[in-house]
């Protein structure tokens, strides 16, 4: 679980076909040097607890947990796009293969996710909210 102390870490919605693409996408363009967890397993489950408050519903964006701040939806398309760019040059340095990082997996309920209304209504969800949160850890 120290994980998101050393690198930053991308929470996605690991029920959604669109958000898992996503997140996949993100990881295979930072060049392995994000960490993608998903809101529903295990290990997601538990960084959630120690990140968000209580009651709190952060499984309606996705989140990049970097530093001491938290980053969701519209919030963190910006530091994404900072840490794919940073990605880029660090493996055009280095280009190594990173070991130990989550990898995006599949969906679980294809159903809603190849609706196009759901694909377009998670799309606008992510322009319209945005949030930021200072991390007590």
């Amino acid at each position: 679980m120290d994980s998101f102390t050393n690198i930053p870490v991308l929470i996605y919605d690991d029920r959604c076909s669109s958000c898992t693409l996503f997140a996949l996408y993100a990881f295979k363009y930072s060049r392995n040097h994000i960490d993608c967890v998903g809101h529903y397993s295990k290990e997601g489950q538990k960084l959630r607890k120690m990140v968000f408050p209580p009651d709190y519903n952060e499984t309606e964006m996705f989140w990049i947990v970097s530093n001491d701040h938290a980053y969701g939806g519209r919030s963190a398309l910006l530091p994404l796009l900072v840490l794919i760019i940073k990605g880029i040059f660090k493996a055009a340095i280095k280009n190594k293969i990173s070991h130990g990082r989550n990898i995006p997996g599949q969906c679980f309920d294809n159903f809603t996710c190849n609706d196009n209304k759901f694909k377009l209504k998670r799309l606008v969800n992510l322009l319209r909210r945005g949030r930021k949160l200072k991390l007590t850890l």
